[in-house]
């Protein structure tokens, strides 16, 4: 997400650049159930990049219960092949996928969703006490505040700018409605090496996979919660693009909340009379969990498990935060990139996979 495309760049810039970025994902609950960290590294030369990208459970107990979802992964992308390859670093195989492929593939998405609409009607995910599939969504409204804030991020001095998003869902069935929030908070320098070569490339990508998106990649632990509403963040996103300055930390938060956002049912999903959540605005979405399986992580996760709070986005008060991410560079190099940091490495097996 610090690449935010710029459009108005002309030309490929031959220029190497390497990014180097740490990510945090808060999970849900009191518990931060689900939290995530990791590290990527990002290689820009010419119409080639090459992203590596670990992450992690948190929780040790999780790590432990489900090692896949540890991740080491390599990701290639080649402008003039218009082929990317996903390397599977511990089993040493790789699968290579064209651009017409992923073209066709998000062809397909769309049609399907357009022509079966049921098919997205799920259980809302943020906990909230409406089906946000049955929603009936206000027009956003957005605010931008500069607060005049500083922080040196990567050596760099930045300033602070906050996107703030509101669309509110009312549910007809049930009576109810709760406002949405989406929050992009943003630390800007006016001049970072390689801002041009990174906006350019990206934007290339986009054009030639005919997207409309405004960040280069969603990180992957996270697509679901942005796909499920693109609306809210894709005005966000639309808004933080307009800013001056190259983002070296985003922190992308979604909350919800408000005065008749509540669920006077005596029950919640699955049978929860958790207290903090009967009757009013649940107190995180952990309702979507499920209670007794929370409940359990709770007496399993150790406290040493826990991590220092990462920098949060504001929350307005009777909001609910229900998902954080953030993105911060830790470093940015200029110098030359090796040609055969884009290539497979020898001996990996290709296995090809769906798009």
């Amino acid at each position: 997400m610090a690449a935010l495309v710029a459009a108005g760049l002309a030309g490929m810039v031959q220029a190497d650049i390497t990014i180097e970025q740490q990510i945090n994902v808060d999970g849900f609950g009191p518990t931060k159930f689900g939290a995530m960290e990791g590290h990527s590294s990002t290689a820009i030369s010419g119409n080639k990049s090459r992203t590596e990208q670990q992450t992690q459970f948190k929780s040790r107990l999780l790590r432990a219960l489900a090692k896949s979802a540890n991740t080491n992964t390599v990701r290639i992308v080649r402008l003039d092949a218009e082929l990317v390859d996903e390397i599977d670093v511990a089993n040493k195989q790789y699968s290579e996928i064209s651009f017409q492929q992923m073209r066709d593939a998000t062809a397909r998405a769309l049609q399907d969703a357009q022509s079966q609409p049921a098919r997205q009607q799920q259980e809302a995910p943020s906990g909230a006490p409406v089906d946000d599939s049955k929603c009936q969504w206000s027009p956003p409204r957005s605010e931008l505040k500069q607060s005049g804030e500083h922080a040196a991020i990567a050596g760099t001095d930045t300033s602070r700018a906050t996107v703030t998003v509101t669309t509110t869902c009312t549910d007809p069935a049930k009576g109810t409605s709760c406002d949405f929030v989406f929050v992009m908070d943003e630390w800007l320098a006016a001049d970072v090496p390689g801002t041009a070569e990174t906006r350019e490339f990206w934007h290339n990508y986009a054009k030639k996979l005919n997207l409309t998106g405004d960040a280069n990649e969603l990180q992957g632990n996270s697509q679901a919660v942005f796909n499920r509403y693109k609306s809210g963040w894709g005005e966000a996103m639309k808004q933080a693009a307009s800013l001056k300055g190259f983002p070296l930390k985003t922190i992308a938060a979604m909350q919800f909340g408000g005065p008749k956002c509540k669920d006077d049912s005596s029950s919640g999903s699955g049978g929860s009379n958790d207290s903090s959540s009967a009757g009013s605005v649940p107190t995180s979405p952990s309702a979507a969990i499920g209670s007794a399986a929370l409940s359990m992580f709770s007496k399993m996760h150790k406290k040493d498990d826990s991590q220092p709070a990462a920098a949060a986005a504001p929350v307005a008060p009777g909001m609910v935060q229900m998902f954080q991410m953030s993105t911060e560079t830790v470093s940015i190099r200029t110098d030359p990139i090796a040609g055969g940091t884009f290539e497979v490495p020898a001996g990996f097996k290709r296995v090809d996979k769906a798009p």
